[in-house]
């Protein structure tokens, strides 16, 4: 053994700006300093012999590798640290020397992380692990263009990082470089004596050179090219290996999936061991989707990565699977936790803590995987096995400094039951909302309604919003009264005196409920001083204790919450002022039913906003409660049913839901409907909903619809009486300009005009009727030439509407029927719908040819019959 551990060698070109950063980063590390100077014009040499006396002098020849090797001959210590001057190790680089005593025998290559800066604030970077440690004597380098290290015996990766600022290049220095490695390839490969093999080494190395280049798409030209002669080479040289996978990855990105697939599987059948093109599988895969590929390349993968760890003289490639190992481990437990798969996920999951520090990887990238598969979890029994594994990731992330978003994971937790430790998740708490989600953990039995609404500064909120916000904060305030009435008192002192007499009107129901009675009445004076207008919240509540002094009396509060609150559906309305995305999970800091209500109502989930809105104690508090409930089932096909019957009980509860769109007519239950024989109650039902979201039955439609499917149409339920249509229509014209379900005058010409006719009867209303004189059509009550357009959508018998007709056109409205916004299905005077196919098969019966079938847009369609 050679009595010294460590040498560094060193090929060096006028590096005066970045030597001695070097040299002094990795002096007293190693035993032995050696540097080969390829033809320095500028003052390296004098830098480097301050550091070592062992520096040597080759004529460059325009190859790296000979270069390299060069250096290798000076060393004589055990191991050799390949280094270049534009990097540099930090302290714990010290490392290094008690891991290389400790190596076994059989290991003489070390791969090594190497961070390169990408910019000159030194935040942008990236991570590679390459060779760069070797027994002495067992590495020789090759290629005059990208050196590669040949190298035997066992691999061994380790955390040391070596940083690399070489490629923070001023364009200038990017471009030299570029324009130098670029025209010695090309020169290279314009020589008619190389071979295949070599003009195939050649295209790959300047493949690699083009990522370089501001023109991004001469590496895909350089790509195809070596593609094409690789294809035509019976045989895959070792470097076509690296260029499949590299070039199958740039398919893949491309969304090229399939060739990616087919590149990558080309290097497998070449050599079956090579581990890269199985992570190439895996990225296919995961585009796919496809869970078991993933989990069987990703398999694969680990195995092959362990059989070229430990036989490398088997590669004369280069293999980069090494770096990946914790990112095919992160897709691993990925995949198994999706199959339920718990041993293997948590297997998978250990190795990743293990491997993702000595690959360098991207632990952000990494947990951010993991994070977003744990959000799909849904069942409650997997969650709660799984949460050592969650917590284990938090405090992995906390010991890293990995800052990302847990709290959807978090809020899974608490959404199912489960607790989570208030200590950790304290240590991910950014916002008032996460740090309040933390406080309610920590003390159950407190709610955080009031602090989350209004912060510390409740004053400053109710001058903002006014009575609302002051009512608001006197239903939910939890704390204790004398605290209550110095707030309200505070409020006394605003400049709106009707904000001045609310603020007495509620000091005095706080004095009534403490049986202060003389205090009662006494604010309940001041706040009818303050503002006349509550006269009639206050005068019955001073009546009532004139009769009987009573603190069981009730105030004024309920009055005024009524009369403030009158049409609105939140009485202070939070969701203008606070994100979505918290407010979704206001249960988890108040148990009140306010904040199940608004959680339930912000939810993007229909299960969870349904459990919350089944947890309300007091539904009469919400005038909307019924119609939120009904909005939820109104999704479900197999619950139509009971959606219509919660969207009556809404309108009956709260009136104003019988015309949203408006606001001017209210329920009443008063809408003429009639029945026929056609209709059956287990016909099928399609939609349900609340009409007057987008138009208003105008008082004289039922705003509850359903729409059912019989034998040959789908009609409405209820089904407006002939008498409520022509009121509709006549209040219609003057309520509305336009409706959505006008029909454009052109269509109407381009049916007419096909239909080559000189009369037409026309069936219904048509505003522009001068469209016929136009064209120079007739309108006769006797023609025999028809044109129907909305009665198709009042009548039930299509044939009394055709049935003397020898030539005929139908303009009519279907609804999207996967789409229950579609506006056809909120038409208050749309009774029957018929689809395309109904409309063709109904007419046909009566002995008609469809002539010519118009869709005119994804609602109108048009058809041209004869007789």
């Amino acid at each position: 053994m050679r009595n010294c551990l460590l040498s560094v060698a060193m090929i060096v070109k006028d590096e005066e700006h970045n030597i001695r950063r070097a040299l002094e980063s990795i002096k007293d590390i190693v035993d032995e300093i050696i540097v080969v100077d390829t033809g320095s014009t500028d003052k390296t040499p004098e830098i480097v012999k301050e550091y070592t006396d062992k520096l040597y002098f080759y004529e460059w020849t325009g190859n790296f590798s000979d270069a390299r090797n060069y250096s290798l001959k000076f060393p004589t210590c055990e191991w050799v640290l390949i280094y270049d001057a534009d990097e540099e190790v930090k302290a714990d680089f010290k490392g290094i020397r008690e891991f290389l005593k400790n190596l076994p025998e059989n290991v003489n290559t070390v791969y090594l992380p190497t961070l390169s800066y990408l910019d000159w604030d030194l935040k942008k970077t990236e991570v590679a692990s390459t060779p760069r440690v070797f027994r002495n004597g067992t590495v020789k380098y090759e290629n005059i263009v990208h050196n590669q290290a040949k190298h035997k015996g066992k691999v061994v990766q380790a955390p040391f990082i070596i940083y690399h600022y070489g490629y923070i290049w001023t364009r200038e220095l990017r471009e030299k470089k570029y324009n130098r490695t670029r025209e010695l390839i090309i020169k290279f490969l314009e020589s008619k004596d190389i071979d295949a093999i070599e003009r195939i080494y050649y295209l790959v190395q300047l493949y690699k050179t083009e990522t370089l280049s501001k023109y991004k798409h001469r590496k895909i030209e350089v790509g195809w090219k070596t593609l094409n002669a690789i294809e035509q080479l019976r045989e895959i040289p070792g470097i076509g290996l690296e260029f499949l996978y590299l070039f199958g990855f740039d398919c893949l990105n491309a969304g090229l999936y399939n060739l990616a697939e087919r590149l990558f599987k080309m290097a497998l059948k070449a050599t079956p061991d090579f581990p890269d093109p199985y992570y190439g599988l895996i990225g296919v895969a995961e585009k796919r989707n496809d869970i078991d590929a993933q989990i069987e390349y990703g398999e694969t993968f680990l195995k092959k990565v362990k059989f070229a760890e430990e036989h490398p003289e088997k590669f004369e490639w280069t293999i980069t699977g090494f770096k990946f190992k914790a990112g095919v481990h992160t897709v691993l437990a990925k995949g198994y936790l999706n199959k339920n798969r718990l041993e293997k996920f948590k297997y998978h999951l250990e190795k990743i803590f293990e491997y993702i520090e000595e690959t360098g990887e991207d632990i952000k990238k990494l947990t951010r995987i993991l994070l977003t598969e744990i959000t799909k979890v849904d069942q409650d029994e997997i969650l709660k096995r799984i949460k050592p594994d969650f917590e284990k990731i938090l405090n992995y992330m906390y010991e890293h400094n990995v800052h990302l978003n847990i709290w959807n994971v978090v809020y899974k937790y608490l959404e199912n039951g489960i607790s989570l430790s208030p200590e950790l998740l304290s240590k991910f708490a950014k916002s008032d909302f996460e740090k309040l989600v933390v406080k309610k953990l920590e003390r159950q039995e407190e709610d955080y309604l009031i602090e989350y609404a209004f912060g510390n500064s409740p004053e400053e909120v109710i001058k903002n919003y006014g009575i609302p916000a002051l009512l608001f904060y006197f239903e939910y305030y939890q704390g204790e009264p004398v605290d209550l009435l110095k707030f309200l008192s505070s409020v006394r002192k605003f400049e709106s005196s009707e904000l001045k007499g609310v603020a007495n009107a509620l000091i005095a129901d706080t004095y009534l409920k403490l049986g202060n009675f003389n205090g009662a009445i006494n604010y309940y004076k001041k706040a009818i001083e303050e503002s006349s207008e509550l006269a009639e919240f206050v005068k019955p509540v001073i009546d009532d204790l004139k009769t009987k002094l009573d603190s069981e009396i009730e105030g004024t509060f309920d009055e005024l919450k009524k009369y403030f609150g009158k049409r609105k559906e939140f009485l202070f309305d939070i969701t203008k002022i606070y994100p979505k995305e918290e407010l979704k999970y206001l249960h988890f800091i108040s148990n009140t039913d306010f904040a199940k209500y608004i959680s339930a109502t912000s939810s993007d989930n229909e299960k969870i906003a349904e459990k919350l809105l089944k947890k309300i104690e007091n539904k009469e508090d919400f005038p909307f409660f019924y119609y939120r409930l009904s909005k939820i089932y109104e999704k479900k096909p197999n619950e139509y049913r009971k959606a219509f019957e919660l969207h009556i009980k809404a309108c009956e509860e709260n009136s104003i839901l019988g015309d949203i769109s408006l606001g001017k007519y209210e329920y009443n239950a008063f809408y003429p409907n009639v029945t026929y024989s056609f209709m059956k109650r287990d016909d099928r039902i399609v939609w349900v909903g609340n009409i007057s979201e987008k138009i208003s039955g105008l008082g004289v439609i039922n705003p509850i619809r359903m729409w059912k499917k019989c034998e040959k149409f789908y009609y409405s339920y209820p089904y407006p009486s002939d008498e409520a249509l022509n009121i509709y229509k006549e209040r219609a014209k003057k309520t509305y300009k336009t409706t959505p379900y006008d029909v454009e005058i052109e269509n109407i010409l381009e049916l007419i005009l096909e239909m080559d006719v000189t009369d037409i009867n026309l069936v219904g209303e048509i505003e522009n009727d001068w469209i016929f004189e136009d064209i120079g059509v007739d309108l006769k009550k006797d023609s025999k030439n028809i044109l129907v357009f909305k009665e198709v959508h009042y009548e039930h018998e299509l044939s009394r509407l055709i049935k003397n007709a020898k030539k005929g056109a139908i303009l009519f409205f279907v609804p999207v029927m996967d789409n229950r916004e579609d506006i056809v299905w909120y038409n208050p005077e749309f009774r029957i719908l018929r689809t395309t196919n109904q409309m063709v098969k109904e007419i046909k019966r009566f002995g008609y040819e469809i002539k010519k079938l118009k869709i005119f847009n994804k609602n109108l369609r048009g058809i041209i019959f004869e007789r």
